[in-house]
């Protein structure tokens, strides 16, 4: 029985070698056909608010609370109809890949937080790396963001410290984190062409 195994083994890790040598011939040649790399993307996400809303809804919710405590309005409490409403973030931007680690583009966003709505355009640049369908990226943006209670719009800019992506030949899905001015955690996908 011994003698059966040990041929056994000595066969096989013969024909092993032999058609291993066969396998790295067949994947030599298809590397000339590759897909060609798609330079555009364009992509939609949701998620949190920014840091920047929550940081202004907090003074928003504050004042409504000392304007009701000063004119002790019993009606209607603003405050809890606050409480209920939604708050969110949307993203939507385009990037053009110069190869496959940087790229440029821009972006727009939308977020609702209680009475605030909060708008921005801005520039963008990004960094990836990783493995074919895995990939982790950062980028920064700078631009204006517009408040319909404001006059002016003011600067803004984003830094997303953290990004992961499932990466596919016409589009991916990502989760990332960002702060001040868009989602601070923002799930989403994109479409490449």
């Amino acid at each position: 029985m011994k003698k059966l195994i040990i041929a056994l083994l000595v066969l096989g890790s013969l024909c092993v070698n032999v058609f291993a040598q066969d396998v790295d011939d067949v994947v030599d040649t298809n590397v000339s056909n590759e897909v060609d790399f798609r330079h555009n993307e364009v992509y939609l996400s949701g998620g949190t608010t920014s840091l920047i809303g929550a940081f202004s809804g907090f003074f928003v919710v504050l004042g409504q609370g000392f304007a009701d405590a000063v004119a002790k309005n019993k009606e209607e409490n603003p405050t809890e109809s606050y409480a209920k409403a939604p708050a969110f973030g949307l993203t939507a931007g385009y990037n053009y890949f110069f190869n496959k680690h940087f790229a440029v583009g821009g972006m727009t966003t939308y977020e609702k937080f209680l009475s605030m709505n909060l708008f921005s355009l801005q520039a963008k640049l990004t960094a990836q790396y990783g493995w074919t369908y895995f990939k982790i990226y950062h980028s920064a943006s700078a631009g204006l963001m517009f408040v319909p209670e404001a006059d002016n719009p003011f600067f803004i800019f984003d830094l997303t410290y953290l990004g992961l992506k499932f990466d596919f030949d016409r589009f991916n899905i990502f989760i990332d984190c960002a702060i001040p001015s868009t989602s601070l955690i923002k799930v989403g996908a994109s479409f490449k062409f």
